[in-house]
């Protein structure tokens, strides 16, 4: 790769490989075509096109830009690109130092072809554009060319690096502070290890060229290793290799399904189940361990029957003999196979041995649960980090389960409005717990009081999910009433929607000017509200408010047996006719 510069720059005659036609500009900013240019495969050479004040070039199929109008960034950029010897094209406007990078995609990684303010799997902000993008050369006799850093002959472009890939976070790496540095990269490290894109090894490449290039005080390498650590990438995918057997070596291979204590919903493994205070967690957790102890459907899901240890840490003897026997009801026996306990040992005194002897004594147990983690806890080591407690103390319970074959559910909280959109980003502490664990259940509610709970599920061994569940206080249980919770809403929408419908002033004051016009009525909006005025039976909106509710309500009208047809009469005005069907 070499920086253009000296006569290589007056040497520079356009780039057929990236640019497919010229064309001349136009325009106050000079950043549009003069002509029109869709269809057309060529209209001017390099050489034609520099007899104008404006010119510029259309991207050729199979590239794309990305461009940096943010110039600490487009520095940043050109250090990596030097640095991991990236073979691509940058143009660089002489008028704010903003770069257009050039690069092959055609392989398709990048599918959003224009779009703006793309957060990059490095960390940097960027716009994209490809297809048959005018890109400005010369603006008002202002040059944009040659490149400040090109390939060498006998190179070709390459494809966009993984470090340039569009991802869909809230996770900022830009200016991050010292004290957030850890929590960042964690969280991206977290978050790209679940993209599908990514393998193990390219995660690790693209968050070492953030800390290297883009963190304005890098990490040191051993904090950098500890966040990179294989217990980080635990169940992700290595980078395929061709392993290769026959379909008699397939067939004679005794491969193990995942073994799941619920149906879809509890592998063995480590499971999060988190919520903000006071979301009816405990109960969940007792109506979770009834259900497997018994061998009983939990949520819909099917448990299978084996024995269970609960540690309702944060509860009484006397509350759970009270709730258990509400779950149950009357004439109910408690089951055997469920062992309870109130207190307990934490991870520095003792807690994992605890475990052992009592797996020991009930062989039989393939769940438990820990109600809360905060109860647990132990003490941080001298100068280890949030990140590295919560990654140690995690991986020491994953490990245990994982070694006997059991589900442990690690009861936690959520914090409070971090990321409205993503549920699993709101588990309290660093991402240290949520990288360790297989599965993750989230409660959420819009509003505290609203009935309906969001149950968000998503792991390596379940598929992502949300359902709709309702906690009946007096059965003391849980309930799933959908396979969706946006389903379950939308439907539940409609039927508000439908009831306010048949009690409102609308259908009302339709009804009766169809009984009073021989089944037939036509008139604009400002009609409607005189007349329902007039029938005792306001309608409380504006004739365009008004308007638009007839839009919404007009499948309603239908199910009532009335015809609505919006009539415009060229002016702007419309008329509404309706028809008793």
């Amino acid at each position: 790769m070499q920086k253009k510069g000296g006569d290589d720059m007056a040497e520079w005659h356009g780039n057929e490989r990236i640019f497919k036609t010229y064309v001349n500009g136009a325009g106050d900013d000079g950043k549009r075509t003069a002509i029109k240019v869709k269809g057309k495969e060529h209209i001017l050479t390099f050489d034609e096109a520099q007899n104008y004040d404006c010119f510029g070039a259309i991207l050729n199929d199979g590239f794309i830009d990305i461009s940096f109008d943010d110039v600490e960034m487009g520095v940043k950029f050109l250090d990596m690109a030097k640095a991991n010897d990236w073979h691509c094209m940058v143009l660089i406007n002489p008028d704010n130092n903003h770069i257009h990078t050039y690069w092959k995609n055609e392989q398709g990684k990048i599918t959003k072809l224009s779009a703006q303010d793309q957060k990059l799997a490095v960390g940097l902000i960027a716009d994209i554009h490809g297809g048959a993008t005018y890109i400005p050369l010369r603006v008002h006799g202002v040059d944009r060319f040659p490149p400040i850093y090109d390939i060498q002959n006998g190179e070709d472009y390459q494809e966009v690096p993984d470090e340039l890939l569009p991802v869909n976070t809230k996770i900022n790496l830009w200016n991050v502070n010292k004290g957030g540095r850890n929590n960042a990269l964690s969280g991206m490290a977290l978050y790209l290890s679940h993209d599908k894109r990514f393998a193990k090894e390219q995660v690790k490449h693209i968050l070492t060229n953030t800390n290297n290039f883009i963190f304005a005080d890098k990490l040191s390498d051993k904090e950098l290793s500890v966040i990179l650590r294989d217990e980080t990438f635990s169940g992700m995918a290595e980078i395929p290799k061709l392993n290769i057997l026959n379909a008699a070596e397939l067939f004679s291979m005794n491969v193990q399904p995942i073994e799941f204590i619920i149906d879809g919903l509890v592998p063995v493994g480590l499971v999060l189940l988190a919520s903000p205070p006071k979301y009816g967690k405990s109960w969940l957790c007792l109506n979770m361990a009834l259900s497997v102890a018994m061998g009983r459907d939990f949520l819909g899901f099917k448990a299978n029957k084996s024995k269970v240890l609960y540690l309702a840490l944060e509860d009484r003897n006397d509350r759970l003999k009270q709730r258990i026997s509400q779950i149950l009801g009357k004439g109910e026996r408690f089951p055997a196979e469920l062992n309870l306990a109130i207190d307990s040992a934490t991870l520095d005194t003792g807690f994992i041995d605890s475990l052992s002897d009592f797996l020991i004594e009930h062989p039989e147990t393939k769940l438990i649960i820990i109600d809360t983690f905060i109860k647990i806890r132990g003490e941080a080591k001298r100068n280890e980090s949030a990140y590295s407690v919560d990654s140690r103390e995690a991986g020491i319970i994953k490990k245990f389960a994982d070694t006997h074959g059991i589900a442990i559910v690690l009861v936690t909280h959520t914090r409070k409005g971090i990321d409205p959109d993503d549920p699993f980003v709101n588990i309290t502490g660093t991402y240290g717990v949520a990288g360790i664990a297989d599965d993750m259940i989230v409660l959420t509610k819009q509003k505290r009081c609203d009935e309906v709970t969001k149950m968000s599920v998503t792991g390596r061994d379940v598929a992502f999910e949300e359902y709709p569940i309702v906690f009946d206080k007096d059965r003391g249980k849980w309930m799933r009433q959908s396979d969706s919770y946006d389903d379950f809403i939308a439907k539940t929408e409609i039927e508000i929607k439908r009831a306010e419908y048949m009690t409102g002033n609308i259908r009302k004051t339709i009804l009766k000017l169809l009984e009073e016009n021989s089944g037939t009525w036509a008139g604009a909006c400002g009609s409607i509200i005189t007349k329902s005025k007039e029938y005792g039976t306001p309608i409380a909106l504006t004739s365009q408010k008004l308007g638009f509710e007839l839009a919404e309500i007009n499948g309603f009208l239908f199910e009532d047996g009335v015809l609505h047809t919006e009539i415009n009469n060229g002016s702007g005005a419309k008329k509404h006719k309706f028809e008793k069907a």
